[in-house]
């Protein structure tokens, strides 16, 4: 449950924060407008897992079934928290390394966190969503994202 509460706060931080970038229109959108929606997709997405959790505890005065065993902690909480973390890392650098660096580390460090440990796996990966990511936003969206100190 902390997680839900967790990532629908960041969710509602991000949809906030995005508020204060231009929005646009949908054939036009602004540099706020894909965070505002995905702040908002975040915030749907971890309220309905929270109403999940909630409706599936077991109710009160009800005799539990066998008593499971206790999960040893599979690192669920650590894993959100990184990932929190380093999306808020990459934010701080953006206006300095540029959109493109940025996606490409960032995506880097959110395979690592998931668990996807070979180089050879992750890196084409973040390199194909960080340059996909650049086309579709910054030369067919024709939305302004920064470049940062090598001009990517």
């Amino acid at each position: 449950m902390t997680a839900a509460i967790s990532l629908f706060l960041f969710g509602a931080v991000t949809a906030a924060l995005s508020l204060q970038l231009p929005l646009g229109s949908l054939r036009a959108p602004g540099s706020g407008f894909f965070p505002l929606v995905l702040g908002l997709l975040l915030m749907g997405l971890a309220a309905s897992h929270g109403i999940r959790l909630h409706l599936a505890r077991p109710k009160p005065g009800a005799v539990p079934a066998a008593p499971a065993a206790a999960p040893s902690g599979d690192g669920a909480t650590l894993r959100v928290v990184l990932f929190m973390g380093a999306v808020a890392f990459a934010t701080a650098l953006l206006e300095t390394l540029g959109y493109a660096t940025v996606s490409f580390l960032l995506m880097l460090a959110l395979l690592q966190i998931l668990g996807v440990r070979k180089w050879l796996v992750s890196g084409p990966i973040a390199l194909a969503s960080a340059g996909l990511s650049q086309v579709v936003f910054v030369h067919w969206l024709r939305i302004p994202l920064p470049s940062g100190w090598l001009g990517l």
